[in-house]
């Protein structure tokens, strides 16, 4: 039976920044296995299907161009099926994060109440820590979907059309070196931006009109600093797909033998891969702060 999270959260005398991210969600999923393995299982098969969706879609083309109507309905099955996992999942969702999150907050205000820190910076604190749970209800299935997708569209060009699949590799390759910078500024700017929240509450009771001018305008500034670095991956992976959509369209105008199916199958696949690529900065971004948020916030 799952118990509650504070007890596996360590002790109440633990000081603030010694515990790490990793450590707090990893402590979330040794109190929840059950619960948190149950929406894992479901994320993974809504997107299992949603990664034969292309295949099922290009199948179903050609069977219908051909007149072989059972073929084409076995899309149907795989659109029904992709919608009923997603509304289980979801239904899941709202009941297992909504009690870790209760959980989480109790321990956060118990913790830092012990801890004597002041009611203000608690009250931030609650707020922050249900980034940890918005991590497992909302950042793991898009990071998972990102991955599976991605990885998958890749393993699937390269069955479908080597060339393609292999300059998408190449460009992910790229993109997950690229990703090591940009997480590492995130995580900057994230701490940033984390020091101001936390000054918040005094700043708006105590503050001076022009401190309150100052601090808004500076927090400003940081998410704009923030909008700006994932701007910047954005024009990346903007560059990225044009140059495989026309490597694509050269390759098979030259080979002249692509059917209506297949080509429906690598263009999806390569919507796949770089809306895949288009989702990977924010995904980073959040990562970013979640690092930096773990070593703020009490053992809770």
């Amino acid at each position: 039976m799952e118990t509650s999270i504070a007890p596996a959260l360590g002790p109440a005398g633990q000081t603030i920044g010694t515990r790490t991210a990793g450590k707090v969600l990893k402590d979330i999923m040794k109190t929840y296995p059950k619960r948190l393995s149950l929406t894992g299982v479901l994320v993974l098969a809504e997107n299992v299907l949603d990664l034969l969706y292309p295949v099922a879609a290009g199948i179903a083309l050609d069977a219908v161009l051909s007149g072989n109507l059972p073929r084409a309905f076995m899309m149907v099955a795989i659109i029904f099926a992709f919608w009923l996992i997603g509304a289980i999942r979801r239904a899941v969702d709202t009941r297992v994060y909504t009690r870790i999150y209760a959980d989480l907050a109790e321990s956060v205000v118990m913790s830092e109440r012990k801890l004597g820190l002041p009611s203000t910076i608690t009250v931030v604190h609650t707020g922050l820590a249900r980034q940890f749970v918005d991590f497992f209800e909302i950042q793991v299935p898009a990071f998972v979907t990102a991955l599976v997708s991605v990885v998958g569209a890749v393993g699937m060009l390269l069955l479908l059309e080597p060339v393609i699949g292999i300059l998408a590799a190449l460009f992910l390759l790229i993109s997950i070196i690229g990703g090591k910078y940009f997480m590492k500024r995130s995580e900057h700017l994230a701490e940033c931006l984390h020091d101001r929240q936390e000054h918040e509450p005094t700043v708006v009771t105590k503050g001076t009109p022009l401190m309150i001018f100052r601090h808004f305008r500076v927090l400003g500034g940081r998410r704009v600093q923030l909008s700006d670095l994932e701007a910047k991956a954005y024009v990346g992976v903007g560059l990225i797909a044009a140059v495989l959509f026309g490597t694509l369209f050269i390759h098979l105008g030259t080979k002249g033998d692509a059917t209506a199916g297949h080509l429906y199958m690598l263009m999806s696949y390569l919507w796949t891969f770089v809306f895949s690529l288009d989702d990977m900065p924010e995904h980073i971004q959040q990562m970013g702060r979640l690092r930096e948020l773990g070593t703020r916030i009490a053992p809770g």
